[in-house]
């Protein structure tokens, strides 16, 4: 019988001290300025995703509604600004359509986060798959690409993948011409 009790006693304890910090965790996100709402219903996330639909269809009519006039695009190759304005950018990733055939983005997660500190980012990570045309081979890696809004435009986009598959691809279109 003092077995069952003190059982019961040490498991009300812990699970009493799992309430606490609960508690203590909500407490402290709601008063960090990187804290914030998460979603993947709202109307930027569904603006993405029409985004990702119009560049695989190589829709230059519909692709790039959605950024700003002087949006800033950074690779990860440095911390400089690699493309800046929407008509570079839209050049840029629909330009892809003349070294790959077959351009499909898989694996696709989209979410939207209003942070605390007033900022909303939309986070997409997804598998890019294409066929160089050039060199014939096909291409698949993994990218996340995160983008900053202010009001209903996207004014910075960073991206995280590996941008030598396009290097190679471009290098062999343009030994080629």
């Amino acid at each position: 019988m003092k077995k069952i009790i003190m059982i019961m006693a040490v498991a009300t304890a812990l699970f009493s001290c799992g309430q606490k910090q609960d508690v203590a965790a909500t407490t402290d996100a709601t008063t960090d300025s990187l804290g914030g709402m998460m979603t993947s219903t709202d109307a930027k996330t569904a603006a993405f995703k029409e985004l990702t639909e119009a560049y695989m269809a190589n829709d230059s009519v519909n692709y790039g509604k959605i950024y700003a006039d002087n949006v800033k695009t950074y690779f990860p190759n440095d911390t400089t600004v690699d493309i800046i304005g929407k008509k570079e950018h839209n050049a840029v990733f629909l330009g892809h359509h003349k070294i790959f055939s077959n351009i499909k983005n898989t694996r696709i997660r989209t979410m939207t986060i209003t942070l605390g500190n007033g900022e909303t980012w939309t986070d997409t990570w997804g598998v890019f798959t294409g066929k160089g045309i050039a060199s014939g081979k096909d291409v698949v890696f993994p990218y996340h690409i995160v983008d900053l809004w202010e009001g209903d435009k996207i004014v910075k986009e960073l991206h995280f993948s590996d941008t030598k598959p396009f290097e190679v691809e471009a290098a062999a279109a343009a030994a080629k011409k």
